[in-house]
């Protein structure tokens, strides 16, 4: 049965500098019990997507612009702010990004952990404190008891995280939104996060939403994969179907962009060229486009639709058995998914159009004359001689004055 449907979500910020916009347009669907992975670089939208489902963007800046957000049949979006409070860590709970930044320094856990229960249950203090010392001893920190009345800051990163899972399962919700739950962790303190949530989800048949960088997280996380991309999901597949065969462009370059342990010694990995586009202009054609070594020309004008890689299969936007969706004009071939490139006669670039920026020019400026005919390094260079503008991309992937170096 379907917990959650969002459905065309579009996300703008309003800032002195211009409209950011950082969802355009996400669709996805979640069943109860599923775990589901959301990952792309930062900055792509993912933390956004799931701050709009539970209406906890910034203000004054942030805008649910468009769209819906369907759970349990209730449009998310069109409720009250008081309904909305009351979904909130009884229906739909958060861990947050970054545990330290989230619990108030200046109260204890156990104020903060009884404070969570008792804004949802009408329950006395000993009962609200019995289950935070429950909750405590469940996520793995010894003498619960005694660690009620301590503060944040007494408390390692990976206890501090435990902490956090605890408040967010303290009421037992139905779907569970982990933003990097492993973020500053040491490997062996992830695992046991890791398999914490795992169990938890599982034991419960809480719904979880696994928001992440790190594919290996998600590899034996979650049953289906969302990329994400400025904004928009480019891929969507069942885990194990994405990692076999990846079709978007931006997933080849994700996972080409960390090493493997079954790689040959010597092996090379080969980076996503440039940066991610400026979320303060509106893509025209595909965002990747700029980026992309398998570009068409149609890929500068038309963003290309989530469509089925089999186009004569059933759709099934749920579960382990969902339908393998790509959002590309030119998918990479098998032989091209295992290379990391575009392969043969296929490795000719779309030139831009006319003022469009080019980060495969750019990140290839001073690239060795011994390439092959038509490589990236000698794709057109969209910026002309008379330009009084640099073609050294900034941080935000935006032409820098010379006088300001």
């Amino acid at each position: 049965m379907t917990l959650l449907a969002v459905d065309d979500l579009v996300v703008r910020f309003r800032t002195r500098d211009g409209t950011i916009h950082a969802v355009n347009g996400v669709s996805f669907e979640l069943e109860e019990g599923e775990r589901l992975g959301l990952v792309g670089e930062s900055g792509c939208g993912k933390s956004v997507t799931n701050l709009a489902i539970m209406r906890l963007l910034p203000k004054p800046a942030g805008h649910l612009e468009g769209g819906r957000v369907v759970f349990e049949g209730v449009d998310l979006a069109k409720v009250s702010e008081s309904d909305i409070r009351d979904i909130r860590g009884k229906d739909i709970a958060m861990i947050f990004q970054d545990p330290m930044t989230s619990l108030n320094p200046v109260l204890t856990i156990g104020e903060q952990m009884v404070e969570t229960i008792q804004a949802h249950r009408k329950v006395s203090n000993s009962a609200a404190r019995a289950r935070a010392v429950e909750l405590l001893s469940m996520v793995g920190i010894p003498k619960p008891e005694a660690r009620l009345g301590d503060f944040p800051h007494q408390f390692s990163g990976g206890m501090r995280q435990r902490v956090m899972i605890a408040i967010a399962l303290a009421l037992e919700p139905k779907l569970l939104i982990a933003d990097e739950p492993t973020t500053a962790l040491d490997v062996t303190i992830q695992a046991q996060v890791l398999d914490l949530l795992r169990n938890l989800t599982t034991e419960h048949g809480t719904a979880l939403i696994l928001i992440t960088h790190d594919l290996g997280v998600v590899a034996g996380m979650t049953q289906r994969i969302n990329v994400m991309y400025a904004g928009f999901i480019v891929e969507t597949a069942a885990t194990a179907d994405l990692f076999e065969s990846p079709s978007h462009p931006y997933t080849v370059g994700l996972l080409h962009s960390i090493p493997r342990i079954d790689a040959p010694p010597g092996e090379e990995l080969v980076p996503i060229e440039g940066r991610p586009p400026d979320m303060r202009h509106a893509p025209a054609g595909c965002p990747f486009a700029p980026r992309c070594a398998w570009r068409l020309d149609v890929c500068w004008s038309e963003n290309p639709p989530l469509r089925a890689i089999d186009p004569t299969a059933r759709v099934v936007s749920t579960g382990a058995a969902s339908t393998h969706q790509v959002a590309c004009h030119n998918p990479p071939t098998r032989e091209e998914r295992e290379a990391g490139r575009p392969l043969g006669d296929r490795y000719h670039p779309a030139p831009p159009p006319s003022g469009a920026l080019d980060e495969l020019s750019m990140a290839r400026v001073g690239a060795s004359a011994g390439e092959p005919d038509g490589a990236i390094g000698e794709t057109a260079d969209v910026w002309p001689e008379s330009s009084s503008v640099s073609a050294s991309p900034s941080a935000g992937g935006l032409p820098i004055d010379p006088t300001d170096r």
